[in-house]
């Protein structure tokens, strides 16, 4: 496994992470004026001495990862019935292929882009960072690979 496809991987990643990004920034934008426009007539105010303001931001952060999570997901979903593969690993020629004897089902590919960006938030990004460094450094499969069976390579 030569250097160049280990950074083309991680690459892909990143790249897809930048585009998901991209609109789920518009997503989250509008459910946050949503909630500004509805919580204007309620009489709702955020001031710091307020005891239901840290409740209400934990579960306005809440609902903008969920929101981000859902548009990942739905994201490769797209990629995955029109391309047969995420937007970057297309262009980049990469393609996620099982290790077992089952064969690569959209569930099964939504199921492993789920648990990549779960881990990813988890961590709050430490995964990505962590697994990329043991995948150039050492070669050794992200467990999301692991987990699922399947294995990035090129085409």
């Amino acid at each position: 496994m030569n250097i160049g496809f280990k950074y083309r991987r991680v690459g892909s990643f990143m790249i897809d992470l930048a585009i998901v990004r991209m609109f789920a920034q518009v997503g989250i934008d509008i459910y946050l004026g949503v909630v500004a426009y509805l919580s204007k007539g309620a009489g709702l105010s955020l001031s710091p001495e307020s005891w239901t303001v840290l409740p209400i931001l934990l579960l306005l952060s809440v609902v903008s990862l969920l929101v981000f999570i859902g548009i990942y997901v739905g994201y490769h979903w797209v990629c995955y019935k029109l391309l047969g593969n995420s937007l970057s690993r297309y262009f980049l020629h990469l393609k996620v292929v099982s290790t077992d004897s089952r064969e690569m089902t959209s569930r099964r590919y939504l199921k492993r882009e789920l648990e990549k960006i779960v881990l990813c938030i988890a961590t709050v990004g430490v995964y990505m960072f962590y697994s990329g460094a043991q995948f150039v450094a050492f070669g050794y499969l992200p467990y999301h690979d692991k987990r699922n069976k399947t294995k990035v390579v090129g085409t």
